[in-house]
This record gives structure tokens, C-alpha cells and sequence, in this order.
């Protein structure tokens, strides 16, 4: 009766971490792998991914996952971006505008408002979700470029 006790605590405990862990991990389904060959498979009818999809992120606190993928690029493209926005233009700019749902007629004008707030925006202390919490704010006071961040 002991030895089921403790085996039944290991299997509760050993599937809570994953749960638990998995607001932490990249990726859909908590793969933390960005390969597209990964997802390639079709699982959907595996009860493994029927379990995954409903307990994956559950007791995540305010996942956005859109959010993450900002951050994400602004990690990885930032020293461009920096460069790219005190000029006004450049594709890193343009694909930040899109990441930020900024229209296709509106991506120019976005470009011009992050130049324009330049000093505001950039700070050498801050950290990139600083950063995207500015400009968020910034589109949020510019309604009419139409974007949905």
C-alpha cells in the first residue's frame, strides 16, 4: 500500500512540473524548439496532444503568447532596429510595424512616429519590453495608424 502511495505522489508530482514549467518553455504546445520540421506531424488526433492542449498552459498567469513573439524579435533584431528607427526606414522597422498589427497603408507613418519619439523610446538602461510597453503606449495614443498591439 506504501510502495502505490509514494509511486502515485511521483507520477502527480512529475506531471504537475511539466505543467508548471511549461509557461516558461517557446513555442506552441511548450516545444521549445523553433524548427519548423517539428510541427510537421499531424498529432491532433493523439490523446497526448488532446492532454497538452488542455493542460499546457493551464495556471499560466497572463501568457500572450503575441507578446512573447515581440519580445522575441526585439532580442534578436534590436541593435537593427535601433539603427533602422533614428532613421525612419528600413525592413526591420517595417516588419516591427507589422508585428505590432500597424496596417500596410500605415507601416510609413509608423516608421516617421518612432523616429520622431526616438529619444523617448531608446534608452540604454532599459530593457526591450520597456521598450515595447513605450511604444505600445505611444500606438495606443495614436489611434489613427491603426494598429491592434
Amino acid at each position: 500500500m506504501r510502495f502505490n502511495t509514494i509511486l502515485l505522489l511521483a507520477i502527480v508530482t512529475i506531471l504537475w512540473s511539466e505543467a508548471a514549467l511549461a509557461c516558461h518553455k517557446g513555442g506552441p504546445m511548450g516545444f521549445a524548439s523553433n524548427d519548423p520540421g517539428a510541427f510537421s506531424l499531424d498529432v491532433t488526433l493523439s490523446p497526448f496532444y488532446t492532454g497538452a492542449s488542455l493542460s499546457g498552459t493551464a495556471g499560466c498567469k497572463e501568457w500572450n503568447y503575441g507578446r512573447h513573439q515581440r519580445i522575441q524579435y526585439l532580442e534578436t533584431q534590436w541593435t537593427f532596429i535601433r539603427e533602422e528607427a533614428s532613421q525612419g526606414e528600413g525592413e526591420r522597422l517595417i516588419a516591427l510595424a507589422q508585428i505590432m498589427g500597424c496596417t500596410a497603408e500605415r507601416q510609413a507613418q509608423f516608421a516617421v512616429l518612432v523616429r520622431n519619439n526616438y529619444s523617448s523610446l531608446f534608452n540604454e538602461k532599459e530593457d526591450r519590453s520597456i521598450f515595447l510597453l513605450k511604444l505600445e503606449t505611444l500606438l495606443s495614443q495614436n489611434p489613427s495608424l491603426s494598429c491592434s498591439a
